[in-house]
């Protein structure tokens, strides 16, 4: 396993953690504080400021993990390798399957408190998903130094 990408896809997955929180904690909580009538002004520019910050290091992040994912570990290790990986997945999955629909309501139907509260309760998702995802490539970049 390369140590320099693993400490890449790390990087990269402690920023996206750090994002995502500042997002759950924040940034999503303050849509309910938009005024419907500047609500779709203020949702078309937050999809499109966060998804210039976001995309890029997602993609890299998934490419290597991918990547990572099929390279041998020790046994005792593997698990970690896979679990990081999974959590990749279920970042994709709740943010393709979950957030973007409820995103796309918000862009078509302006503003709605049910939307809202459904995206902050499924972004827990993703913020966990990261969190456990940036502590395990943590805990194999330790491991791999022995």
């Amino acid at each position: 396993m390369s140590p320099l990408l693993l400490l890449a896809n790390l990087i990269l997955s402690a920023f996206l953690t750090g994002l995502i929180w500042f997002v759950q904690i924040v940034h999503y909580p303050i849509f309910r504080k938009v005024p419907a009538s500047h609500f779709g002004a203020y949702h078309a520019a937050h999809t499109l400021t966060t998804g210039r910050v976001v995309a890029l290091p997602m993609l890299i992040e998934s490419g290597i993990g991918g990547w990572l994912a099929l390279q041998p570990l020790p046994a005792h290790l593997r698990w970690t390798n896979y679990a990081a990986f999974g959590c990749v997945l279920l970042v994709w999955a709740v943010t393709f399957g979950v957030a973007i629909p409820l995103h796309n309501r918000m862009t078509a139907g302006g503003y709605g408190e049910a939307t809202i509260n459904s995206l902050v309760a499924a972004n827990w998702a993703r913020t966990v998903g990261w969190t456990v995802r940036t502590a395990l490539l943590a805990y194999l970049v330790h491991a791999l130094q022995k």
